[in-house]
């Protein structure tokens, strides 16, 4: 089951993945609301997911790391961002906030398969709007959390450190294939309204088309 807490600011949208297992995909700045649904819902969390290093989607972590026992993922290429408390990469300064140092359990790597029992989320490394960036599908309900490669409304923004419109343009190619072949039924964006897959194809057209 899939329980979305979307966002009404600048915050990110977060999203809670309960299968045997439960996964958090992202925390936003204030996690409160994604640990009012966690405990509503009677979960323990088994994985942090950060779908980039932007502090909107990972300022969050520490306070959801200390309340559960989640293990943090990222790709392989955002470990040193977030260890480092890299500030340039975190845009923590945006904020207003300081950039924080946490710990990586799990560096993901594109292909690689999260299994949470009955429920799987393939990892797409999705450079562009960020050089570590990744996508989530979930095969099951055909599902795609993407981060801010594409939103419901258009594509994840390419003049921040490590933005590439080259590179967005390969990896929405990619997720685009991914949806004639299989089907994206639902669009999960890292901000505003829930979507599908017909709106990779809009936005796709739209900026690259």
């Amino acid at each position: 089951m899939i329980y979305p807490v979307l966002s009404e600011s600048f915050d990110s949208n977060c999203y809670i993945v309960v299968g045997e297992k439960t996964a958090v995909i992202d925390s936003g700045i204030n996690p409160g609301p994604v640990l009012q649904r966690i405990d509503e819902l009677g979960v323990g969390v088994d994985f942090l997911i950060n779908t980039h290093c932007h502090f909107d989607h990972v300022g969050g972590n520490k306070r959801i790391l200390e309340r559960t026992k989640a293990r943090l993922c990222v790709h392989e290429l955002g470990v040193e961002f977030l260890e480092k408390g890299d500030k340039e990469r975190l845009l923590a300064h945006w904020f207003s906030a300081e950039a924080p140092k946490m710990k990586v359990d799990v560096r993901l790597v594109d292909g690689q398969r999260m299994d949470l029992g009955k429920t799987t989320l393939e990892i797409m490394h999705t450079p562009g709007h960020t050089i570590e960036g990744i996508c989530l599908y979930e095969p099951e309900s055909k599902s795609l959390f993407s981060g801010d490669t594409v939103f419901a409304d258009g594509i994840g923004r390419v003049d921040l450190s490590g933005g590439s419109m080259s590179e967005l343009e390969k990896s929405l190619l990619r997720i685009l294939d991914l949806h004639r072949r299989e089907g994206i039924d639902v669009l999960y964006p890292g901000h505003g309204s829930i979507g599908s897959g017909d709106d990779i194809e809009k936005a796709y057209n739209m900026f690259f088309g």
